[in-house]
């Protein structure tokens, strides 16, 4: 594109111009028919480098339809109007000056250099180790060597590493330091970037998301959090075990008759607080009068739970 083409209205039209042969190039890498690995990644990259190249183009002609600063607006207006010749004459000017500064200049058909090939690249094969094989394996033996100098892990061979490094379950606690969080960060990076690596035309960003919202949903519901609930829940409805009737007592006066160790032991037969005086057991006992399932009994009262006013 010659340089004097500089009006906005030109720009834009190359840029739409760019857009087209993009999708034209595109469409030509896709019609060649992938038979190795190797070609399938090529064949994705040169796409994504297509599909990059239309993105910047997209984004100056949408500068171009935006005009935010109006320019387009104007030299639009300069093109109509009692200005209109004083505007072609000043471009004629242009072309001018610029054809007598460069007389040796003619027109030549512009030939797109573009070959849709799915021949080796060595920008794109640089980006793997060796030992990725052009992203048919992982290369962990940095993340291997970095497990195993964590202090409180074991020296195990690679071969080993690979069967466990994704077991964090499994990882002591006395292991899961700094040193270990930033080693969890690496792998991370790494695996993130050898899915941008292998599969170049995946929306990396929006499987991540998706996987943290499944993560997220997974452990509302079956997390250690979700299990306690549940497990509280399913005791609150257990059934109470009683060895003292309480419907033939009309007052709590009456259970102090039973003695200190009886009221004790039904106490605790219930999960309840068993301390204090008589007196105070006895009216402990009496409040769950009518109480059918755990749930239906005063939390405050419950062993172990912790009194008003302290922490």
């Amino acid at each position: 594109v010659f340089k004097m083409s500089s009006t906005l209205t030109e720009q834009a039209r190359v840029g739409h111009q760019e857009l087209e042969a993009g999708v034209n190039r595109i469409v030509k890498l896709l019609a060649h028919e992938t038979k190795t690995h190797k070609q399938k990644l090529m064949q994705q990259h040169k796409v994504l480098k297509e599909v990059l190249s239309m993105q910047r183009s997209a984004k100056k002609v949408w500068k171009y339809h935006e005009d935010q600063d109006g320019a387009r607006k104007q030299e639009t207006e300069s093109m109509s109007g009692n200005e209109v010749f004083n505007g072609f004459y000043g471009r004629l000017r242009e072309l001018r000056e610029y054809h007598k500064k460069f007389p040796n200049l003619h027109a030549e058909a512009e030939l797109d250099p573009f070959q849709a090939t799915l021949d080796d690249d060595p920008d794109i094969l640089s980006q793997f180790t060796g030992e990725e094989f052009y992203g048919r394996f992982l290369d962990l033996n940095p993340h291997h060597i970095k497990f195993i100098n964590l202090k409180g892990t074991k020296a195990v061979t690679y071969e080993a590493y690979l069967t466990i490094f994704e077991d964090f379950a499994s990882v002591p606690e006395d292991v899961r330091t700094k040193k270990y969080k930033d080693y969890i960060k690496d792998l991370k990076d790494y695996l993130e970037s050898c899915v941008k690596r292998t599969q170049p035309l995946q929306d990396v960003e929006k499987m991540l998301e998706m996987s943290v919202e499944d993560f997220e949903e997974k452990w509302a519901t079956k997390g250690p959090a979700a299990e306690a609930g549940a497990a509280a829940a399913q005791s609150s409805k257990a059934p109470l075990k009683r060895t003292i009737k309480l419907e033939v007592y009309g007052e709590w006066e009456e259970l102090v008759s039973l003695g200190l160790e009886a009221l004790k032991n039904e106490l605790q037969g219930l999960g309840l607080k068993c301390g204090g005086t008589l007196e105070q057991r006895a009216q402990r006992l009496f409040a769950t009068k009518g109480a059918q399932v755990v749930g239906d009994l005063d939390p405050a009262q419950l062993a172990g739970a912790t009194p008003v006013g302290r922490g």
